[in-house]
């Protein structure tokens, strides 16, 4: 019984600390608009902003992507 109850302890407590509900909302390139400023993860190009923003993943800052 007390194995199971620890098990359920901890499973709650690994699915409240990986919830984050204080992310900024993230668009994918294809998503912006032609005239929108975009800032992209030098490591993790996935993760991108409309303002200049941290990486979700690794905490870095986001560069200013350059419109080709």
């Amino acid at each position: 019984m007390k194995k199971i109850v620890s098990v359920l302890i901890i499973s709650a407590m690994v699915f409240v600390s990986c919830t984050n509900t204080d992310k900024p909302e993230r668009k994918t390139i294809g998503a912006a608009t032609d005239t929108a400023t975009l800032y992209q993860c030098p490591m993790h190009p996935e993760v991108t902003s409309t303002k200049p923003d941290t990486c979700s993943k690794c905490g870095m800052d986001l560069d200013k992507v350059e419109k080709k």
